[in-house]
C-alpha cells in the first residue's frame, strides 16, 4: 500500500468516526430540542388556561389549541401539575403514536378541575429525522470533497518523495556519476535528498575500494602461489629425493593448490556479493547441463558411478553466463566428489527447479551448518568448505531458493527458480 493510500484510508477512517460521533450527537441534541420545545408549548397552553379561568372564572367552552387535544375532568381534591409521555392508538392514522401529556390542577367557580392537554410527539419525530438525513447528505457530500482535496494535496505534498524514490531505485554501485535527484522547495526533503547523495557516493567510493583491493588481491596472491607451486613441482623431481621428503613436498603442492582455489573462490564470492556480475541474458539452462553432463560424463563412468538424467527441454533463465557456468560446476563436482565407489548420481531439471542427486555418507556437521564458509561436510583434504556457500550466494544473487537434504543416503541438493 503506497504512502498517499494509507494516508487517504486514515483519513477517510478518521471522517468516518467524526461523522458517526456528529451524527449520533446531532440526533440526540435535536431530539432534546424538540423534547423541550414541546414542552414549552404545553406550558404555555396552561398558561393561557389559567389566564382565561382567572378572568372569566370557568373553563372555556370551545377552545382553540395549538394541541392535539384539551379537555377537563372535576375533581374534588387538588391535583398537583404532572408532564408525562404515553403511546395511544391512532384511528386516523392506524398505528400507535407517542404523545406527551400535561395535567394541572385548577380551580373555577364551578369546582375543582383537572386539565388534561396533549400534544403529539411524531411530528417532531419526523422532523428530528429529517433533519438527521439532510445532515448525514452534507456530511457525505463534504467527506467526499475533503478526500478528494486530501488526496490531490498529498500527492502534489509528496510528489518530491515519490521523485526521489525512483531516482534511488536506478542507484547502481558500479555507477560513475552521483545521483541526480529533483529540486524541491521542501526543507524536509532536501535534506532527505543531501543526506541519500551523501550516503550513495560513500558507497560508490567504498565499493571502487574494495573492487580495486579484490582485483589486486587475487592477482597478487595467485602469483606467489604459482612461482611457489612451479618450484615444488621442479623440487619432487630432483634426484636423490627420499620418499617421505617427495611425499612432504607432494602435501606442500596439494596445500598451494587448495590455498589457490580457496583464494579464487573467496575473490569470487566477494565480486558475487558486490554485485560484479550485473551483465545479464537469457540463457537456455537445458543446453549448458546437457553440456556439463557430457563433458563431466567420462569421469563419472571413469569412477564407476551410474548416472541417470530427466532434463526438461528449453528451460531458460536470466542470468549471468559465467556465474551460470560456476553454479552448474560446482553442483555436478560436489556430486562427484561426495560421492562412494560404485555409487549413483541423478539430475532432475524442469521449468521450476534443478536437483542433483548422490550417493554419499551422512555429513559430519549438522546440515543447517554446510551452508556455511569453510564449513564441510567430509574429511577429503581437497575440499576447501566453499562450494555449497558459493551456490548459495549464487542463488541468493538471483532471487533462487537453494535446499540440501540428506535422506536414505542420498544427499539432495535442489535450486528452486521461482
Amino acid at each position: 500500500m503506497t504512502l498517499i493510500n494509507k494516508a487517504t484510508r486514515s483519513f477517510l477512517l478518521a471522517c468516518v468516526l467524526a461523522s458517526a460521533l456528529g451524527g449520533v450527537s446531532c440526533f440526540f441534541f435535536l431530539k432534546k430540542i424538540m423534547d423541550n420545545e414541546a414542552s414549552d408549548q404545553l406550558l404555555h397552553e396552561k398558561e393561557q388556561v389559567e389566564n382565561y379561568v382567572g378572568q372569566v372564572g370557568i373553563l372555556p367552552r370551545r377552545w382553540f389549541s395549538i394541541s392535539d387535544s384539551l379537555w377537563a375532568v372535576r375533581m374534588h381534591p387538588p391535583v398537583p401539575m404532572q408532564m408525562s409521555d404515553t403511546i395511544l392508538y391512532s384511528p386516523v392514522n392506524k398505528e400507535y403514536l407517542a404523545y406527551r401529556q400535561l395535567s394541572f390542577g385548577i380551580g373555577t367557580f364551578n369546582g375543582y378541575y383537572q386539565v388534561n392537554i396533549r400534544k403529539a410527539m411524531y411530528e417532531t419525530h419526523n422532523l428530528t429525522q429529517a433533519l438527521l438525513l439532510a445532515f448525514s447528505g452534507l456530511t457525505l457530500l463534504l467527506m467526499g470533497l475533503l478526500l478528494i482535496i486530501n488526496y490531490q494535496l498529498s500527492n502534489s505534498l509528496w510528489q518530491p518523495f515519490y521523485q526521489t524514490l525512483a531516482t534511488l531505485r536506478t542507484f547502481q554501485l558500479g555507477q560513475p556519476e552521483s545521483l541526480r535527484f529533483r529540486r524541491t522547495s521542501i526543507n524536509e526533503f532536501q535534506t532527505l535528498q543531501a543526506s541519500l547523495k551523501q550516503l550513495t557516493d560513500q558507497l560508490r567510493r567504498d565499493y571502487q575500494s574494495l573492487k580495486t583491493f579484490t582485483e589486486n588481491a587475487s592477482h597478487e596472491l595467485q602469483t606467489p602461489l604459482a612461482v611457489i607451486n612451479s618450484n615444488l613441482e621442479m623440487l619432487i623431481q630432483a634426484p636423490n629425493l627420499t620418499e617421505e621428503q617427495m611425499e612432504r613436498i607432494g602435501h606442500l603442492i596439494e596445500t598451494v593448490g587448495n590455498l589457490s582455489k580457496m583464494n579464487q573462490t573467496l575473490v569470487l564470492l566477494t565480486k558475487i556479493e558486490n554485485r560484479q556480475f550485473s551483465e545479464e541474458e537469457e540463457l537456455n539452462i537445458s543446453e549448458l547441463l546437457n553440456e556439463k553432463v557430457n563433458l563431466w560424463e567420462a569421469l563419472i563412468r571413469d569412477k564407476g558411478i551410474a548416472l541417470t538424467t530427466e532434463i526438461a527441454p528449453d528451460v531458460r533463465l536470466k542470468m549471468n553466463a559465467f556465474l551460470a557456468d560456476v553454479l552448474l560446476n560446482n553442483l555436478l563436482g560436489n556430486a562427484l566428489k561426495h560421492n562412494t565407489p560404485s555409487g549413483s548420481i541423478r539430475i532432475v531439471l524442469t521449468s521450476r527447479k534443478l536437483e542433483i542427486l548422490n550417493k554419499g555418507l551422512p555429513p559430519s556437521v549438522p546440515i543447517s551448518q554446510l551452508w556455511e564458509r569453510f564449513s564441510k561436510g567430509s574429511t577429503r583434504s581437497d575440499s576447501v568448505g566453499l562450494g555449497l556457500a558459493l551456490v548459495r550466494q549464487i542463488a541468493d544473487n538471483y532471487g533462487f531458493k537453494a535446499n540440501y537434504d540428506y535422506q536414505e543416503g542420498w544427499h539432495i541438493l535442489s535450486i528452486h527458480f521461482f
